[in-house]
């Protein structure tokens, strides 16, 4: 089984970047959803604000963030940890957030077209989910704004199995996956516990339960049916946490290494 892609996503919500070269440790991928936009005083993904996926966030050399939006002139963010402090509910869990300034607010804001402010973790915390199937990452310290689990992985032959049942195809965007591999059956990832490159062990957590992010194209912002119409005929479980429509496995490592695109994964 192969690395085809390496995706990270800055900004929760907005577009990812694709990485041929990537550091990785107990949190995640470098750089992967440091930052996430409050609406309304709480974290918002692109069921709330849809225009997210017109924001590109791309790291530059000195760790800055350059943000781009059509019909808008770049804005260049230096992450500070000087900004107001306050607190967020995530899973029931208060967690300190450091805001980002007015500057960026107003950008963002105007980029959306929605009230929003951008904020980062004040420090990481002792991640908590109360279900069972995410006992492996409890506790996990975690500074990123990750849903379940630090890392979500999904298959091509997946994908290619999922679009001969549909009239059109998907790309593997609309889930938002950090790893991308070939040479896995098609859902063999459910099974899949292990995938070790070079000095790099993940471990496979559970799957990854779908929502109706998956829906919406992402790079206009419109909502489909699919593929949760089609998915959810042939991949809903039952005892489900969010919905039970699965695709992609959620995974953790205790490790701290590199990953690169045509690494091989090896089942140990």
């Amino acid at each position: 089984m192969q690395i085809t892609d390496l995706i990270i996503y800055p900004v929760k919500g907005a577009r990812g970047c694709s990485l041929q070269q990537a550091s990785i440790g107990p949190m995640g991928l470098q750089g992967d959803r440091i930052f996430t936009l409050l609406f309304e005083g709480k974290l918002a993904n692109q069921k709330q604000v849809p225009k997210l996926v017109e924001i590109q966030p791309t790291w530059l050399s000195d760790g800055s963030l350059s943000l781009s939006h059509d019909g808008m002139q770049d804005f260049t963010l230096t992450p500070s940890p000087m900004g107001k402090h306050k607190s967020v509910d995530i899973y029931s869990q208060q967690v300190p957030i450091i805001d980002q300034g007015e500057d960026v607010a107003k950008w963002f804001s105007a980029a959306t077209g929605q009230d929003v402010r951008l904020v980062m973790m004040a420090e990481a915390v002792d991640w908590f989910l109360p279900l069972p199937e995410f006992a492996s990452v409890h506790g996990q310290k975690q500074a990123k704004f990750v849903d379940a689990a630090p890392i979500l992985l999904t298959n091509q032959n997946s994908l290619k199995d999922l679009n001969e049942r549909l009239t059109i195809d998907v790309p593997m965007e609309r889930f938002r996956a950090n790893i991308v591999v070939s040479g896995l059956a098609a859902y063999e990832e459910d099974q899949q516990q292990n995938y070790r490159a070079a000095d790099v062990l993940l471990t496979r957590v559970t799957v990854c339960e779908r929502c109706i992010v998956t829906t919406m194209d992402q790079q206009d912002g419109t909502m489909k049916k699919e593929p949760l119409k089609t998915l959810s005929k042939y991949r809903k479980r039952a005892n489900d946490y969010a919905g039970g429509i699965v695709f992609g496995s959620y995974l953790t490592t205790q490790d701290a290494g590199r990953l690169n695109v045509g690494d091989i994964f090896h089942n140990s």
